[in-house]
């Protein structure tokens, strides 16, 4: 199976933290193709940059929509890029917060998300309304730092405010899984399960083991309803596979 990672920020380091991340989790039989666009925000953190992101990213997606099995958005959030693929694709498409959160609802409780902007948070109580997971959600805390300092000087310091925050949310808010709040966050899941003493979830590695899952189980996304085929009509002044 191959499975498109897509990074919809333009940010290439995240891309490769990425890959690296997706490279590991995979099954052996799995190939993963981890992109970006050439268009839009260094970062997500906003409604803004999520809609200025959504047609450069689907300048990616449409022309090899031949090529992969499943997609995996690699932003964290209600990404409205997931929809949007979904109506236009039948295979599945799987955004890393709601891969996330539903392993988050398996193996524990009550779980917290650990972000990084303050106005991710009020994006996230949105995203987990949405995707019907509110009432497990002991918190949403940030970092109060931008995404971009996950791959800056500020790394380390980061690092160790996703530590604080999420010691926070198990102490005082009662989480018992930890969901990491961004895509910027690969790779120190295992070592803050094993500082923290609960699961860390990444949702990177969720979101390609979910995929590997649907296409494990045959499964698709319905046609009928929600994603139903889009209506014929001319998009004026867009390229031809839209």
């Amino acid at each position: 199976m191959r499975i498109l990672i897509l990074n919809p920020n333009t940010t290439y380091a995240f891309t490769e933290a990425i890959e690296k991340t997706a490279v590991q989790v995979k099954a052996g039989g799995t190939d993963v193709i981890c992109t970006n666009p050439a268009a839009g925000p260094s970062a997500i953190e906003s409604d803004y940059d999520e809609l200025l992101s959504v047609a450069p990213c689907l300048d990616v997606v449409l022309p090899r929509k031949d090529d992969f099995d499943a997609l995996v958005v690699a932003c964290y959030g209600n990404h409205p890029l997931i929809h949007a693929a979904r109506e236009a694709l039948k295979q599945p498409v799987i955004g890393i917060m709601e891969a996330s959160l539903h392993l988050a609802c398996m193996v524990g409780e009550r779980y917290s998300i650990v972000t990084s902007g303050d106005r991710a948070i009020h994006m996230f109580r949105r995203g987990v309304r949405a995707l019907g997971v509110e009432s497990h959600c002991a918190s949403i805390r940030s970092t109060h730092t931008a995404v971009l300092a996950l791959e800056g000087e500020q790394k380390l310091d980061v690092r160790d405010l996703i530590s604080k925050e999420a010691r926070a949310a198990i102490e005082h808010d009662g989480a018992d899984v930890i969901s990491l709040g961004c895509a910027g966050m690969v790779g120190l899941a295992e070592e803050m399960s094993e500082l923290l003493g609960v699961p860390v979830i990444d949702g990177v590695a969720a979101g390609v083991k979910v995929a590997e899952a649907l296409l494990g189980c045959g499964l698709f996304t319905s046609k009928q309803g929600a994603y139903a085929p889009l209506p014929k009509k001319e998009y004026a002044q867009m390229p031809l596979y839209y």
